[in-house]
């Protein structure tokens, strides 16, 4: 099937056509057919199930441009990652602005009504912005939209995610009956069955634009799917090495899968050495620069990025989420153009940004699990790593190898990944901790007002699709009831409104349960019976469940912790009296590290320092900062809730202070652009406290002071002129 043969026939125009065929693709692979003929660009709902690389995304992207250049529509495309949805972003301004179409981007802050957002034609979102914003009423974002694309709907398998994509669904398709829906997936067991659910034509096809080679490896051989065999002779003594050249030498790039962040840098040191061996100069002087910038500023180095720097000289790169965003980006966009040819990484790798290689390689498919100790990981993980194998354009078929240890290993592997369908996608909307945030959700934005109309709501969704939950409406009626008794909702006649504190709580995208916690603690403070200290607020947030909670205790944290505990028993504003889940020991401990952590960060410790004591990643730190700022942020609009002014500036200054890792006495300097936690220390110890002592600095002696330099100490001034001729105060 020709494209522009067929677009002409759909009344496409030439320039929607060029930009369509912007990559010269000139026909149809077999499944975009198969999606057409279904009737796609007849406004037809359809999930199409097809492996990564076959050509989905190009069938979403013609349902919105005709939408939107034939109808006057407006689009809204939902990716399950903020990477993704960032990725797409870039990639559909580029193709479709030129053709005046608006493309707009929504993964910011989650308590924003953002009605600005309403001037986009195409506008990409994660699931959970989309369900912030109709906490907010927002139903001009869903009533107005012609098309809608839910791109790997599969995430609804996803603990934590999936929830929140399962009722944004069902609620679209509750508020908007017309609306065309596109769901896009990888490969999965039940499909069929998710196609029902969302009433959609249903396209399936194992069918990929590079062929795919799967096999296991053992003992110099892989013995692949088709029965073919290949040897694999080498020089490095270990396999993964061995592997990895083997694929280097014919001009691929390698994806290495393996079950933790210590695997992935230990993995990419054993063949970094190998890889740096067929590195040509203008490659090996571009590496160099690239290790350089990995490295960073002097003073912000830490001994993962050192890691990181050594690796990158050879070609090679490991990819966790314990590397700084900025580290990760670069590693990525480096390996898409080819010059980081072999990445070392944890199975999440597969399921963010797009990255193909010639090979992947999963050298553990086991990991370990809490109480279960070394299981294999699942059939669906594999299939997304393997998916990734095989480079459109460049390369004629990819291989996924996977690595076995013994002989009967590898028939064991052959049989459970290869030769095995996915695990079929399960809702997980039926836990009580889901039920209750969307209940509230449901209540506060006026969708529903009592049980029955909660239940005929849940009844379209994917979980009573599969007849999961026997008991649905018990446990809708008892959470209707926890929420009127803890203040949420409130009864009117036969009908249940939202209170004050319940549309808060909705709006700041946070569980009740967080929202009880904060009420109490704050209360607490309130009335005297504990202090309004750092510590205890930074514990008080970290008793929530939306807190992101440091991991893992070692044996020789337990004596430090207790030292600790010991020493702020004063500061702490929650005991077990108040949070029955502080009677459990571990949850005593790991709220305890996260806070020690926080505040080790707050008092302005050094990264490398923190990232040795609290065994974690720069990366991490970014995560549990970002996460901890978020939950002070609602921490302050409870109390400005409840009246309690005072506790209101002491939290906004807590936040600061995590937001930027800054003692009190910087909160002034790092308003300035530019100015980190260190540049911040750098002008306080020259003399700069507040924005009046840069009043009669010469600029020269700005640019003196340690890493600010003559650019930024301009900067810094013109912004402190602009600060006092826009009339502001230092505070």
């Amino acid at each position: 099937m020709q494209i522009r043969t067929t677009l002409k026939k759909y009344k496409f125009t030439e320039e929607a056509i060029n930009a369509v065929t912007s990559k010269k693709i000139t026909t149809f692979y077999p499944p975009q057919q198969q999606a057409i003929e279904s009737g796609a660009l007849n406004g037809k709902n359809l999930l199409l199930a097809v492996p990564t690389a076959a050509g989905k995304t190009l069938i979403a992207e013609l349902c919105m441009i005709k939408s939107i250049l034939q109808s006057g529509g407006r689009c809204l495309y939902i990716a399950p990652l903020k990477a993704l949805a960032g990725e797409k972003f870039d990639e559909f301004k580029q193709k479709y602005e030129p053709l005046g179409i608006k493309v707009g981007l929504a993964i910011g802050d989650l308590d924003s009504s953002s009605k600005s957002l309403n001037r986009y034609q195409i506008l990409i979102a994660t699931a959970e912005k989309v369900d912030s914003l109709l906490r907010f009423r927002a139903k001009w974002l869903i009533s107005g939209l012609s098309v809608v694309v839910l791109d790997e709907i599969h995430f609804i398998n996803d603990g934590s995610r999936g929830p929140t994509l399962e009722v944004l669904t069902a609620r679209i398709k509750q508020l908007n009956p017309d609306i065309q829906i596109l769901a896009l997936s990888a490969t999965v067991k039940n499909a069929s069955e998710m196609a029902d659910w969302l009433s959609a034509n249903f396209v399936e096809s194992s069918w990929r634009p590079v062929p795919l080679k799967e096999g296991v490896y053992f003992n110099e051989q892989i013995m692949f799917n088709n029965e073919a065999k290949r040897m694999v002779k080498e020089e490095p003594p270990d396999d993964l090495s061995k592997l990895a050249l083997d694929t280097l030498r014919s001009k691929g790039q390698v994806l290495v899968f393996v079950n933790s962040r210590r695997s992935a840098q230990a993995s990419s040191l054993v063949v970094s050495s190998a890889a740096g061996q067929l590195l040509n100069p203008e490659e090996k002087r571009k590496l160099n620069l690239l290790s350089k910038e990995v490295l960073g500023k002097s003073g912000e180095t830490t001994k993962i990025c050192k890691k990181l720097a050594n690796v990158l000289k050879n070609g090679v790169a490991f990819h966790h989420a314990g590397l700084r965003p900025n580290q990760r980006k670069l590693i990525e966009q480096n390996f898409k153009n080819n010059l980081i040819k072999i990445i070392c990484s944890t199975p999440t790798l597969a399921a963010g940004v797009n990255l193909p290689a010639r090979r992947t390689i999963l050298r553990d498919s086991k990991r370990y699990e809490a109480g279960l100790g070394a299981t294999y990981i699942p059939t669906s993980e594999y299939k997304q790593c393997a998916g990734r194998a095989g480079r459109p354009g460049y390369d004629e078929f990819g291989e996924s190898v996977i690595i076995a240890k013994t002989l009967s290993e590898s028939r064991l592997l052959f049989d459970k990944y290869i030769n095995a369908d996915p695990e079929p996608v399960i809702s997980k909307l039926g836990s009580e901790s889901a039920l209750r945030m969307h209940i509230l959700a449901s209540i506060s934005a006026g969708h529903v007002h009592n049980v029955n109309e909660m239940f005929d709501f849940i009844s379209h969704t994917f979980l009573a699709h599969q007849k999961r939950t026997p008991n649905l409406i018990e446990l809708i009626s008892h959470i209707f009831e926890f929420l009127e008794v803890e203040g949420f909702i409130e009864k009117s006649g036969f009908r249940y409104f939202a209170t004050t504190f319940g549309q808060c709580v909705s709006r700041l995208y946070i569980d009740p349960i967080t929202g009880i916690i904060l009420r109490s603690g704050l209360q607490k403070i309130d009335k005297g019976e504990a202090p309004a200290s750092s510590i205890g607020l930074l514990h008080l947030i970290c008793c929530t469940p939306d807190v992101d909670r440091l991991r893992g205790i070692g044996k020789n944290d337990y004596i430090e912790l207790e030292h600790f505990a010991a020493q702020f028993q004063d500061d702490l504003i929650l005991t077990n009296r108040d949070l029955p889940d502080l009677e459990d020991f571990f949850f005593h401990l790991i709220t305890l590290k996260t806070t020690w952590m926080l505040s080790s960060w707050a008092e302005e410790e050094k990264e490398e320092d923190l990232c040795d004591q609290f065994n974690i990643g720069p990366g991490d730190i970014h995560r549990h900062v970002e996460s901890a700022r978020w939950i002070l942020h609602a921490t302050s609009v409870i109390a400005e809730l409840l009246g309690f002014k005072r506790l209101t500036f002491i939290v906004e200054d807590l936040k600061n202070r995590v937001r930027y890792g800054i003692k009190e006495e910087l909160l002034e300097l790092v308003l300035l652009k530019g100015v980190g936690r260190i540049r911040a220390r750098n002008l306080f110890a020259k003399g700069f406290r507040r924005f009046p002592d840069f009043k009669t600095i010469d600029p020269d002696d700005l640019a003196s002071v340690a890493q600010i330099g003559k650019t930024l100490a301009k900067d810094i001034l013109l912004q402190v002129k602009k600060h006092y001729k826009s009339g502001a105060r230092s505070t």
